[in-house]
Protein backbone atom coordinates (compact mmCIF):
# COMPACT_ATOMS: atom_id res chain seq x y z
CA UNK A 1 0.00 0.00 0.00
CA UNK A 2 1.61 3.72 -1.03
CA UNK A 3 2.50 5.84 2.04
CA UNK A 4 3.52 9.51 2.58
CA UNK A 5 6.62 10.31 4.83
CA UNK A 6 5.34 13.40 6.71
CA UNK A 7 7.34 15.34 9.13
CA UNK A 8 10.46 13.18 9.98
CA UNK A 9 12.17 14.70 12.64
CA UNK A 10 14.75 13.99 15.43
CA UNK A 11 13.27 12.92 18.43
CA UNK A 12 16.37 13.52 20.92
CA UNK A 13 19.34 15.59 21.53
CA UNK A 14 22.33 13.32 20.26
CA UNK A 15 20.24 13.18 16.91
CA UNK A 16 20.54 9.53 16.19
CA UNK A 17 16.28 8.45 16.44
CA UNK A 18 13.97 10.33 14.16
CA UNK A 19 10.57 10.35 14.20
CA UNK A 20 8.12 10.29 11.09
CA UNK A 21 4.33 9.94 10.23
CA UNK A 22 3.19 7.96 7.49
CA UNK A 23 -0.04 8.39 5.77
CA UNK A 24 -1.39 5.24 4.09
CA UNK A 25 -3.79 5.83 1.27
CA UNK A 26 -6.68 4.52 3.61
CA UNK A 27 -6.02 6.97 6.01
CA UNK A 28 -4.46 5.79 8.21
CA UNK A 29 -1.44 7.57 9.72
CA UNK A 30 0.93 5.34 11.76
CA UNK A 31 4.18 7.06 13.72
CA UNK A 32 7.78 5.67 13.56
CA UNK A 33 10.40 5.93 15.45
CA UNK A 34 13.77 4.73 13.79
CA UNK A 35 17.10 4.88 14.92
CA UNK A 36 19.88 6.68 12.56
CA UNK A 37 22.22 3.68 13.64
CA UNK A 38 20.08 0.74 11.54
CA UNK A 39 21.66 2.23 8.08
CA UNK A 40 19.79 -0.85 6.67
CA UNK A 41 16.07 -0.01 7.58
CA UNK A 42 14.24 0.45 4.89
CA UNK A 43 11.96 3.20 6.69
CA UNK A 44 15.33 5.24 7.16
CA UNK A 45 16.47 4.94 4.00
CA UNK A 46 13.17 6.16 2.45
CA UNK A 47 13.50 9.00 4.91
CA UNK A 48 17.10 9.99 3.62
CA UNK A 49 16.24 9.73 0.14
CA UNK A 50 12.74 12.05 0.49
CA UNK A 51 14.40 14.32 2.95
CA UNK A 52 17.70 16.23 3.50
CA UNK A 53 19.13 16.48 6.76
CA UNK A 54 18.52 20.48 6.93
CA UNK A 55 14.64 19.66 6.01
CA UNK A 56 14.72 16.72 8.81
CA UNK A 57 16.33 20.08 11.30
CA UNK A 58 13.64 22.73 10.28
CA UNK A 59 10.94 19.50 11.14
CA UNK A 60 12.73 19.32 14.58
CA UNK A 61 12.59 23.28 15.14
CA UNK A 62 8.87 23.09 14.35
CA UNK A 63 8.11 20.42 16.37
CA UNK A 64 9.82 21.79 19.11
CA UNK A 65 8.00 24.70 19.22
CA UNK A 66 5.00 23.12 18.28
CA UNK A 67 5.42 21.30 22.04
CA UNK A 68 6.49 24.29 23.96
CA UNK A 69 3.45 25.87 22.60
CA UNK A 70 1.42 22.85 23.61
CA UNK A 71 2.66 23.63 26.99
CA UNK A 72 2.38 27.28 27.24
CA UNK A 73 -1.50 26.51 26.22
CA UNK A 74 -1.94 23.53 28.89
CA UNK A 75 -0.48 26.22 31.64
CA UNK A 76 -3.16 28.58 30.51
CA UNK A 77 -5.53 26.24 30.51
CA UNK A 78 -4.34 24.99 34.09
CA UNK A 79 -4.25 28.53 35.24
CA UNK A 80 -7.80 29.47 34.03
CA UNK A 81 -9.00 26.33 35.63
CA UNK A 82 -7.43 27.31 39.17
CA UNK A 83 -8.93 30.52 38.91
CA UNK A 84 -12.13 29.58 38.11
CA UNK A 85 -12.26 27.15 40.88
CA UNK A 86 -10.82 29.87 43.18
CA UNK A 87 -13.63 31.98 42.19
CA UNK A 88 -16.20 29.32 42.57
CA UNK A 89 -15.02 28.47 46.36
CA UNK A 90 -14.68 32.22 47.67
CA UNK A 91 -18.41 32.58 45.82
CA UNK A 92 -19.77 30.01 48.18
CA UNK A 93 -17.63 31.12 50.90
CA UNK A 94 -19.95 34.21 51.21
CA UNK A 95 -22.70 32.33 50.29
CA UNK A 96 -22.24 30.47 53.87
CA UNK A 97 -21.28 33.73 55.33
CA UNK A 98 -24.84 35.75 54.45
CA UNK A 99 -26.50 32.23 55.31
CA UNK A 100 -25.46 33.47 59.04
CA UNK A 101 -28.46 34.84 60.61
CA UNK A 102 -26.80 37.57 62.66
CA UNK A 103 -24.90 38.43 58.97
CA UNK A 104 -28.51 37.97 57.10
CA UNK A 105 -30.68 40.07 59.56
CA UNK A 106 -27.86 42.89 59.92
CA UNK A 107 -28.61 46.37 58.38
CA UNK A 108 -25.21 47.28 58.26
CA UNK A 109 -25.06 47.84 54.78
CA UNK A 110 -21.33 49.11 54.53
CA UNK A 111 -19.97 45.96 56.35
CA UNK A 112 -22.51 43.56 54.38
CA UNK A 113 -20.59 45.41 50.69
CA UNK A 114 -17.42 44.52 52.17
CA UNK A 115 -18.04 41.28 52.58
CA UNK A 116 -19.73 41.22 49.25
CA UNK A 117 -16.54 42.78 47.56
CA UNK A 118 -14.15 40.66 48.77
CA UNK A 119 -10.96 39.30 47.02
CA UNK A 120 -10.56 35.88 48.97
CA UNK A 121 -12.32 34.01 51.44
CA UNK A 122 -10.05 35.30 54.16
CA UNK A 123 -11.03 38.53 53.51
CA UNK A 124 -14.65 37.78 53.50
CA UNK A 125 -14.79 35.97 56.97
CA UNK A 126 -12.47 39.00 58.31
CA UNK A 127 -15.23 41.02 57.51
CA UNK A 128 -17.92 38.65 58.32
CA UNK A 129 -16.48 38.52 61.83
CA UNK A 130 -16.08 42.10 61.83
CA UNK A 131 -19.97 42.90 61.17
CA UNK A 132 -20.90 39.82 63.95
CA UNK A 133 -18.76 42.27 66.67
CA UNK A 134 -20.56 44.86 65.62
CA UNK A 135 -23.89 43.09 65.76
CA UNK A 136 -23.02 41.86 69.01
CA UNK A 137 -21.52 45.31 70.73
CA UNK A 138 -25.26 47.13 69.26
CA UNK A 139 -27.08 44.36 71.16
CA UNK A 140 -25.08 44.75 74.09
CA UNK A 141 -25.41 48.60 73.66
CA UNK A 142 -29.43 47.82 73.45
CA UNK A 143 -29.64 45.75 76.67
CA UNK A 144 -27.20 48.42 78.66
CA UNK A 145 -30.15 51.38 77.85
CA UNK A 146 -33.06 49.08 78.60
CA UNK A 147 -31.36 47.31 81.52
CA UNK A 148 -32.63 49.19 84.57
CA UNK A 149 -29.84 51.04 86.92
CA UNK A 150 -27.06 50.02 84.60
Amino acid sequence: MKRTIVNPHWINNARSIISADFQYEDGRIVTVNVSGSETTNPDLIEINEKFTTEQIEENTKQKIKEISNQKIKQKEIAEAHALRKQQEELFAAKLRIFEIDTIKTSTNRVLKSKIRKSKSDVEAMAWAVALMLNEFNNEVADTEETTPGA
